[in-house]
């Protein structure tokens, strides 16, 4: 499982603990999860209706977020403490 942040590519130093504690918030946002699937759903089927993306991709992009719906719903989504930030 790959433990680099999203956002760390640019830099070369590593992150304060502290500041890694005082960001991370995935504990409280899992919360949320429902609702953050439900709104990425809803923007990918806004950008297939304006012909920017292909219904395959639309429907791939949905059968992802309903795996990822699964993982949350069975509490088997890894969360990889200090990485996983929140629940973006």
């Amino acid at each position: 499982m790959d433990t680099t942040k999203l956002w760390g590519g640019r830099f070369t130093g590593k992150t304060d603990p502290l500041m890694t504690t005082y960001n991370e918030s995935i504990h409280y946002d899992k919360r949320m999860y429902i609702a953050d699937i439900l709104g990425s759903k809803a923007y990918a089927t806004s950008l297939h209706q304006r012909d920017i993306i292909t219904a395959h991709e639309l429907s791939e992009l949905h059968r992802g977020l309903d795996l990822v719906h699964a993982e949350w719903a069975n509490d088997t989504f890894a969360i990889i403490p200090g990485v996983d930030e929140d629940i973006h």
